[in-house]
């Protein structure tokens, strides 16, 4: 809220207390959605991973367990994907805005999924710097309770396109 502010942006959450709304009409930056998360991953295509279908590629673009060391690493340190974005498999998870739900996808909308109402849990995407490749695929998600602290969850922020 305050680049968005800072920039003369409409800022994305109302906070009211412990109590975080996302106002769906506001051009300020934002966590992405799920969905746009891996739209971003796959930048464009249809593979497995951030660069292609082999996972034996993925360490040109992500750090993971056994490249990464014992920590994260600095950002742009390694390949981009086909859109030029840094660092979406591997290093952190990254926060999405959605609510994690387990079956969410088999009735959501085709369209812009914005995920469930509610829930106990956030999606994060991308896997960590200490675990396997396997888990940086463009479509696995996982869910980590928001208010939990844990040195592998970062986040990447999004600017609405008007």
């Amino acid at each position: 809220n305050a680049l968005s502010r800072r920039e003369g942006l409409t800022p994305a959450y109302r906070i009211h207390g412990d109590a975080v709304s996302w106002n769906r009409d506001a051009d300020g930056y934002r966590l992405p959605t799920d969905a746009e998360w891996e739209y971003a991953c796959r930048a464009g295509s249809h593979e497995r991973y951030a660069n292609g279908d082999d996972p034996g590629r993925l360490q040109t673009v992500g750090w993971f367990g056994g490249s990464a060391g014992n920590g994260t690493r600095e950002v742009a340190r390694l390949q981009p994907n086909g859109w030029g974005l840094y660092d979406m498999a591997g290093n952190v998870w990254e926060w999405c805005s959605d609510w994690y739900g387990e079956d969410y996808y088999g009735n959501s909308p085709r369209e812009n999924p914005q995920g469930p109402d509610s829930g106990e849990y956030r999606v994060i995407r991308g896997g960590a710097w200490g675990l396997p490749k396997g888990l940086a695929r463009t479509t696995y998600r996982d869910a980590a309770k928001p208010n939990q602290r844990r040195n592998d969850i970062g986040f990447r922020i999004a600017l609405p396109v008007q």
